[in-house]
């Protein structure tokens, strides 16, 4: 099977735009920054609290304060930034899911052993009422009995 599309199998790679034209930012040029000490020593600081609140996101939000690494700042770094989040939102989506998932089994679990313990409740109370009956019952023959044996004897 022979594919005639120019984009698959192009006829002529010269007339082809360039890369840079396609994907602008592969042809980005980064220019090294030195980040202000003031800057990073807050960054760290503000990064090392945040991870006790926010696990993971405090060394993204310190980087970004302090302006440290080489691509802090700069188109790239925040591509890079944003993707990070992203898929930590996406985590934290997955995650939360699952959790909802086994709340929701746990709650049928529990209606469910709930169910069972409102079944044995209700036979334990049928069985003690039949226990009462035939109890009366016995009582009252055995009484009738003695009555005719005391009617006998006199």
């Amino acid at each position: 099977m022979i594919n005639n599309d120019p984009l698959i199998a192009p006829v002529n790679p010269d007339r082809l735009p360039p890369v840079s034209s396609v994907y602008p930012d592969a042809g980005l040029q980064e220019k090294a920054r030195t980040p202000n000490k003031f800057l990073s020593i807050l960054g760290s600081v503000a990064g090392g609290a945040l991870n006790y609140v926010i696990p993971g996101l405090g060394g993204i939000l310190g980087s970004v304060i302090s302006g440290g690494g080489s691509n802090a700042g700069s188109y790239v770094g925040l591509m890079d930034q944003q993707r990070q989040m992203q898929e930590m939102m996406q985590y934290n989506q997955t995650a939360n899911m699952l959790n909802q998932q086994n709340q929701n089994q746990m709650l049928q679990q529990q209606q469910q052993q709930a169910m069972q313990l409102l079944a044995v409740q209700h036979r334990s109370s049928m069985q003690s009422q039949e226990f009462s009956t035939v109890s009366n019952l016995l009582k009252s023959r055995h009484d009738s009995e003695m009555t005719a044996v005391n009617n006998i004897k006199s």
